[in-house]
């Protein structure tokens, strides 16, 4: 029973209940909505900052890498010395804000599809000069070791 009913005197009784126009039912509907894809847009906006905060890419001396994941880890990595080739693409838009995606083709140990990176051709252009080194680096050894044998 509502409150009015339960306090209504004797012989009082309710000729007319008013009630809300539908607009002000329409108005809950559209903060619920409004508020619901707030939350969505939150939950959504925290994942990718996780995400992308734990996505790391990287050229070292030996190997290219990237690792991914939030909770668990996925790690791609070519060795230096197994690059084949590179694929840079960059359309307008990346162009003008300097981002791109690469993909590094390994021989026989597959390749790494990068996500859009700030400046693709950096990257790419230290992933060929460290390949370079380190091929460099792979012939002098081997030189030293034929001069050692030489010299046994």
């Amino acid at each position: 029973m509502r409150y009015i009913e339960k306090s209504l005197s004797e012989n009082e009784q309710v000729l007319h209940w008013g009630k809300f126009h539908w607009l002000w039912y329409a108005r809950a509907w559209l903060v619920l909505i409004v508020f619901g894809i707030l939350i969505i847009g939150i939950i959504w906006f925290i994942y990718e900052m996780l995400r992308l905060n734990t996505t790391e890419f990287a050229v070292t001396n030996r190997r290219i890498v990237m690792k991914k994941g939030i909770l668990s880890a996925h790690v791609d990595q070519l060795s230096l010395s197994s690059i084949e080739g590179a694929d840079l693409d960059q359309g307008i838009i990346g162009r003008l804000f300097g981002f791109g995606t690469l993909l590094i083709e390994g021989r026989g140990e597959g390749e790494i599809q990068f996500p859009p990176m700030a400046k693709p051709g950096a990257f790419l252009k230290a992933a060929n000069k460290a390949a370079e080194d380190h091929e460099m680096a792979s012939v002098d050894r081997l030189a030293e070791d034929i001069e050692r044998h030489e010299h046994h």
